[in-house]
């Protein structure tokens, strides 16, 4: 952000107002809720709020509503912003209780990345349609390559990465009413059973599911399902035409594309010394059009993340651009997926901490699914009652 923060700057001159962007020090969110305590906020907005803690700012006191902002904004785009996103969806993530409390500063599309020479190998051009192909795809890895330590898939340990995507391929919508992510479905367990015997026929291993990008940048993993930062980490070793991407296999083929889909977000400090010229720094480097704007979402396609609005969408995905083919084909999951809503993160920080010691334990065989998670469910629930307390 510190490039397009440059850019807004010199924009605003003559204003007489300049940000002052830093990178976020070591905890500070700590020190920022003490400062909103306090009544003494040194920051006035921050431009990344990861998508499972935007719930908790919102709890915590650290994140204000913005609506009143908004309207008063002088960017061109302020008072119409949420009719720029590409998907109506998108905007839906930045509301809690019918009131705005971010802007959008990444959409994360997750997919499969695969290493194109060892999937060719096995007699394969892309990913198959189903997991049961899938499956079957992994077997032949495992034959063509396994003696060169080629390992045909990586697991990664947090929910919203490997699991967390395949899950999404099970259920029209892998939330409850309350927004928790369905651990406790049938179809959950039906999609970590199937988990269980990759495991089991070798086509992953839990010491590879420790950090598995080393191992993939040596050209050492077949397939990976995690954000598009998978693909361009393989693509930085191995180059572009080695590591190739797309969407998740379905349960059926019959069903509609899906996958696991979260926004992350900015937003406005409670008490900030400057509220207004935080936002309008945010609506500016964060939005629709402009050159701070251009520049950080440039910026989202080498490091991470994709365009959340339509104009900028069509500037570096659309027609006539050099975008890698999967980011383009991975928006039309979008409209078919369920996006991360706000309140999962009630749940999800929980989740991702309870959840997968209990898959390492029963994908090594030292429980059965059932037992884990009725373990997972107990734990979970007693850290949201100690939370209630």
């Amino acid at each position: 952000m510190g490039e397009a923060s440059d850019l807004y700057n010199e924009q605003i001159k003559a204003s007489g107002v300049r940000i002052a962007w830093e990178e976020s020090p070591d905890g500070w969110e700590t020190k920022a809720l003490a400062m909103v305590r306090e009544n003494n906020v040194r920051w006035s907005a921050s431009g990344y709020a990861q998508f499972d803690l935007q719930w908790n700012y919102i709890q915590m006191g650290l994140a204000q509503p913005i609506d009143d902002l908004l309207q008063s904004s002088k960017i061109p785009w302020a008072q119409d912003h949420q009719n720029s996103f590409y998907y109506p969806q998108i905007y839906d993530t930045t509301r809690y209780q019918g009131k705005t409390y971010f802007i959008p500063m990444k959409l994360n599309i997750f997919m499969g990345g695969y290493n194109q020479e060892l999937l060719q190998a096995a007699g394969y051009e892309a990913l198959p349609e189903t997991w049961d192909e899938f499956e079957i795809m992994l077997g032949k890895i495992k034959e063509t390559s396994g003696d060169q330590d080629v390992v045909p898939l990586a697991v990664r340990r947090d929910i919203f990465r490997t699991l967390g995507i395949v899950f999404t391929t099970f259920v029209d919508n892998p939330y409850n009413s309350d927004s928790m992510l369905r651990i406790d479905s049938e179809e959950f367990l039906e999609c970590i059973k199937m988990f269980k015997r990759w495991f089991d026929q070798g086509y992953t291993n839990l010491a590879l599911m420790q950090d598995p990008v080393p191992v993939w940048q040596q050209g050492k993993v077949a397939v990976g399902f995690d954000s598009h930062s998978w693909i361009r980490l393989g693509r930085s070793v191995l180059g572009p035409e080695k590591i190739q991407g797309g969407l998740p296999p379905k349960t059926d083929k019959s069903n509609p594309l899906r996958t696991w889909i979260h926004v992350d977000s900015s937003f406005v400090f409670t008490g900030a010394p400057h509220p207004q010229e935080g936002l309008d720094w945010l609506l500016s480097i964060l939005g629709p059009e402009g050159a701070p704007a251009d520049r950080h979402w440039s910026g989202t396609l080498t490091l991470s993340g994709m365009p959340v609005h339509k104009n900028q969408y069509d500037r570096l995905l659309g027609p006539g651009s050099n975008a890698s083919p999967e980011l383009v084909a991975a928006y039309e999951a979008v409209p078919t997926s369920t996006l991360v809503p706000m309140e999962a993160g009630k749940y999800m920080p929980i989740i991702n901490a309870k959840l997968m010691p209990w898959m390492e334990r029963y994908w090594g065989g030292e429980v059965e699914a059932e037992v884990a998670m009725q373990n997972v469910m107990d734990e979970v629930n007693q850290e949201l009652e100690k939370q209630k307390a």
